[in-house]
C-alpha cells in the first residue's frame, strides 16, 4: 500500500513540474496591442523566478518595468507609464499556452487587447 502511494505522490510531482515547465515565461516576447487608436508593435523580456515575474516592456512610448505572476496559464503583470496627464498604472493579464500569449491591457479608463508570441 506505501508503494502505491509513493508512486501517486511521485506522478503528482512530475504532472506538476511538466505543467510548470511548459508555462515559462522567461526569454524575449514579440507583442501586438489592438488599442483605440490601432496596432502597436511591442516587446517583451521576461524572468520567472518561480511565480513571480518581472521584465521590461519596449514599445514606441519606451521602456517600463513590469512586475507580477504567473499562475497555472494566467499571466498578471503591472507597470506604470508617465503620460501628459501623470502617471497611469496599467494592469496586464493573459493567458500563457507554451510560445503564445493573449490577454487584455487594462489602462483604468479603457482596455486593448493584445497577442505574444515568443521569440
Amino acid at each position: 500500500m506505501s508503494r502505491g502511494i509513493a508512486a501517486a505522490l511521485f506522478g503528482l510531482i512530475l504532472a506538476s513540474a511538466t505543467l510548470q515547465a511548459q508555462n515559462d515565461v522567461s526569454g524575449s516576447w514579440d507583442l501586438t496591442i489592438n488599442g483605440p487608436q490601432g496596432s502597436i508593435t511591442a516587446g517583451a523580456t521576461l524572468k520567472q523566478t518561480g511565480d513571480i515575474v518581472t521584465g521590461t516592456l519596449s514599445s514606441p512610448q519606451g521602456d517600463a518595468e513590469v512586475k507580477g505572476s504567473i499562475k497555472g496559464a494566467t499571466l498578471s503583470l503591472a507597470f506604470t507609464v508617465q503620460s501628459p496627464q501623470g502617471a497611469l498604472d496599467i494592469k496586464i493579464t493573459g493567458e500563457v499556452d507554451g510560445k503564445t500569449m493573449k490577454g487584455v491591457l487594462d489602462f483604468g479608463a479603457g482596455t486593448a487587447d493584445f497577442t505574444g508570441t515568443k521569440k
